[in-house]
C-alpha cells in the first residue's frame, strides 16, 4: 500500500496555454490525468467562436470571469451565468457568445473510466482536502486567500489533491472540482 500526499499548488502563472483543437481559441491547462482520462483548464472567452468537439468526453463548464456566456446548441440557446456548473456531452460543440471578455473553467473526463463534479463554495473555517476514493480533488480560488503547508493560494491559483489531505485555512469563494474512477 502506498501511503503519503501527492498534492501541488498551480500557479496561474504557470499554466500551460494552448490552442483549442480547432483553433478558435486558447485554453491554459491547469493539470491532466493519466492517458487523458480528465483536464482542468480555463479558457479565455472574448467573442463568438464554436467550441471543439471531443467525442466520448464529458464536461463540465463554468464561466469564472465577469461576463456571462450564452451556449448554442443546435438552435437552443443556453445562457450559462458567473458560477454555474453546466454539464454536457463533449460531442456537442457549441457554438458560444460571450457578453464580455470573460473566462470559463473546464473539467473534461472520459465517460467511461471517469465522473466529474464542480461545486461552487465559500471557504471560512479549516477544513481538509482529501482525496480519499477519487483520482483528483481542484480547488480554484476565485477571490480571497487560502494558506496551506504548501504555500498560499491566491486568487487563479489552484490546489491540486491526487493521493492523501491538505489542511487549508482562511477565507475565499472557490470552486471544487472532484474526479472519480468509474468502476
Amino acid at each position: 500500500m502506498t501511503t503519503g500526499r501527492e498534492a501541488r499548488i498551480v500557479r496561474r502563472s504557470n499554466r500551460r496555454t494552448i490552442p483549442w483543437a480547432n483553433g478558435a481559441g486558447t485554453t491554459a491547462e491547469i493539470a491532466a490525468g493519466a492517458a487523458s482520462r480528465w483536464r482542468f483548464s480555463v479558457a479565455t472567452l472574448e467573442a463568438s467562436s464554436t467550441f471543439s468537439p471531443f467525442p466520448d468526453i464529458d464536461r463540465i463548464f463554468t464561466v469564472i470571469g465577469d461576463h456571462p456566456v450564452s451556449l448554442d446548441f443546435g438552435g437552443v440557446h443556453t445562457l450559462i451565468p458567473r458560477l454555474s456548473p453546466t454539464a454536457f456531452a463533449g460531442e456537442r460543440s457549441p457554438d458560444c457568445v460571450a457578453e464580455g471578455p470573460t473566462e470559463a473553467f473546464n473539467v473534461m473526463v472520459h465517460r467511461s473510466t471517469t465522473a466529474a463534479s464542480v461545486d461552487i463554495v465559500d471557504i471560512g473555517a479549516a477544513q481538509d482536502v482529501t482525496a480519499d476514493g477519487r483520482l483528483a480533488v481542484l480547488v480554484l480560488v476565485l477571490g480571497g486567500r487560502l494558506t496551506t503547508d504548501l504555500g498560499p493560494v491566491d486568487p487563479g491559483d489552484c490546489l491540486l489533491v491526487e493521493r492523501g489531505s491538505v489542511r487549508l485555512s482562511g477565507q475565499a469563494s472557490v470552486v471544487v472540482a472532484k474526479i472519480l474512477a468509474r468502476t
